[in-house]
């Protein structure tokens, strides 16, 4: 999913370009607004920007310093000027300094600014080389630096007690360009799918391939560390970028650095996530910290978003998740119990998860007796490996069928993931059992049947608020979806865009408002989601041959 960025001091020319493009079935893209370049550099501080459609000429910063300052933040956007007859030397001349793809006329009709976007995504589009990105995997191998790494951010974790001098002696040895004295952002992923036939080696250069991809996208603003572990996760170890420089900063900027830097992140992440589909065909799932951790609670963080992206297998669509609440900070302990014992356990939990999934309240109730009953023991390290399995279980099956927000909002997400909280190993279980059986009322559906759901919370929501955001944004951000995967499973499920769907409502509504009702042109405009009635003439005609005061008319003739 490309996101675009429109500028200029005219509304007129803004919101004219903006309704074209949403508009256009063909393009797969999030078109967003600014009235002059403050509200563009603002944007682009918040959100990834593909492709930016600018006037060459403005009050207060010019198309071109603009472009200086996009370069910056994001290298890879590409720029497409609107110009006047006397602004082609200027925009040719822009064109040769790089990153500008096209210098429009802002007289010229909608097909020329869409063949310049069009180019703009061709160009975007070819500017990844997945066999660069495989190569750059391969020197990485040769080098010992990327498990010396790994090591000492796993120990520190196992050992969050270090001292700060230890901690950045340990940090310059393996080359960690992190701060020890300064808050880390954490983000996980985990491949949901290896290609087929992938060997040993197939997986290993594929996941230092997305660590490059990250990599490139990250460096501009943000300090990083990447490891594997698991044979298919990554997690990543973030600060704001000013942290790699020396300069003492105040608190107050402190706290916009690392709010900036979550903003961004997650727009960053997503991009990163769809140029590894696109390029390496590797499918992956991530899912982001909601706030940044200090070193010595990274290690419960750690483990918490583990928890997240869950044990279980998964549909095989790309989960793009960002944590809303706070988390334990003690993980489960290691069992010191005789193998064939601890074999018997393992197969015991995975029949648990076996039953939860089908929905078998009885035989699930009776199994859990069974494990836990096993484990009512005086020693703290069975119970608590034991509550943090169960636990882990019921947090994988809750995002699984969506209704994990909802449900430990209800339940209370720190006593499902802090055994502490609890003030005794009966109440533990009691609360998990609690927590299950709520979890048995929501079976989980069929695939179809959830895309099915998706498509009519969608289009509910959409008959509701035609007046509204109707934003791919928007909408995703309803059901718990990236813009790109509900872009692709509406096409999917109905054979049409959803931009389509929308215009066809607005439009419907428009029809019987303009029949039903004396309200004016501009009013109904303003209901049915267009900001001015020129836009939703031109939409109107588009739709129906004939203008909105045309159709009126001949309604009552």
């Amino acid at each position: 999913m490309k996101r675009l960025l429109i500028v200029d001091d005219e509304p007129v020319i803004v919101n004219s370009i903006y309704r074209m493009l949403e508009e256009t079935s063909h393009l797969e893209l999030e078109a967003y607004r600014a009235y002059n370049v403050y509200e563009a550099l603002d944007r682009l501080k918040q959100t990834r920007i593909d492709v930016v459609i600018s006037d060459i000429r403005m009050p207060g910063m010019s198309g071109i310093e603009l472009h200086k300052q996009i370069v910056e933040s994001w290298p890879r956007c590409k720029v497409i000027f609107l110009t006047g007859y006397n602004d082609f030397d200027y925009a040719r001349h822009a064109i040769r300094a790089g990153g500008v793809v096209d210098y429009v006329l802002k007289n010229e009709d909608d097909h020329v600014i869409l063949a310049a976007v069009d180019k703009a995504f061709a160009e975007l589009d070819q500017a990844e080389d997945g066999a660069r990105y495989l190569l750059n995997a391969k020197k990485k191998l040769q080098l010992a630096i990327p498990a010396l790494q790994r090591n000492t951010l796993f120990e520190l974790m196992r050992e969050p007690s270090s001292s700060l001098k230890e901690v950045r002696k340990r940090f310059e040895e393996s080359e960690i360009p992190l701060k020890s004295d300064k808050k880390v952002f954490l983000v996980m992923g985990r491949v949901d799918e290896w290609m087929e036939g992938a060997s040993e080696v197939d997986r290993t250069l594929l996941l230092n391939a997305c660590q490059n991809v990250a990599e490139e996208y990250l460096s501009p603003t943000v300090s990083s560390v990447s490891v594997t572990f698991e044979s298919n996760k990554l997690a990543w170890f973030m600060q704001p970028k000013p942290y790699s420089r020396t300069d003492n900063r105040e608190e107050e900027q402190e706290s916009r650095d690392y709010e900036q830097m979550r903003t961004r992140v997650y727009g960053i992440m997503e991009a990163v996530q769809q140029t590894c589909k696109r390029l390496l065909k590797l499918s992956i799932s991530l899912v982001m910290a909601r706030e940044p951790s200090e070193w010595s609670y990274v290690g419960a963080q750690f483990h918490y978003l583990k928890a997240l992206l869950g044990q279980s297998s998964y549909s095989g669509q790309e989960l793009l998740i960002q944590d809303s609440n706070q988390f334990g900070q003690r993980s489960a302990s290691t069992r010191g119990i005789p193998f064939a014992e601890s074999q018997h356990v393992k197969k015991q939990i995975e029949l648990l998860e076996q039953y939860l999934a089908s929905g078998h309240r009885e035989s699930f109730k009776r199994l859990l007796d069974d494990i836990v009953n096993q484990v009512a023991l005086p020693e703290y390290p069975y119970r608590l490996e034991t509550f943090h399995t169960l636990s882990l279980i019921l947090i994988s099956y809750a995002i699984r069928i969506g209704v994990f927000h909802d449900l430990f909002v209800r339940m209370d997400l720190g006593k499902t993931t802090q055994y502490d909280a609890h003030g005794s190993w009966d109440e533990a279980v009691a609360y998990l059992a609690a927590v299950a059986d709520d979890l048995l009322e929501h079976c989980e559906p069929a695939p179809e049947e959830q895309s099915e759901r998706l498509i009519a919370t969608i289009h509910s929501y959409v008959q509701s608020h035609l007046g509204g955001d109707l934003s791919l944004t928007k909408l995703s951000m309803l059901v718990h979806h990236s813009p790109t995967y509900l872009s692709r499973i509406y096409k999917r499920m109905t054979g049409r865009m959803l931009s389509d769907y929308i215009t066809e409502e607005r439009m419907g509504k428009a029809q019987d408002l303009l029949a039903q009702s004396e309200l004016k042109i501009q009013e109904i405009a303003t209901r049915v989601g267009y900001e001015a009635a020129p836009q939703f003439n031109r939409s109107f005609k588009k739709a129906f041959k004939m203008t909105p005061q045309e159709y009126r008319d001949l309604y009552h003739k």
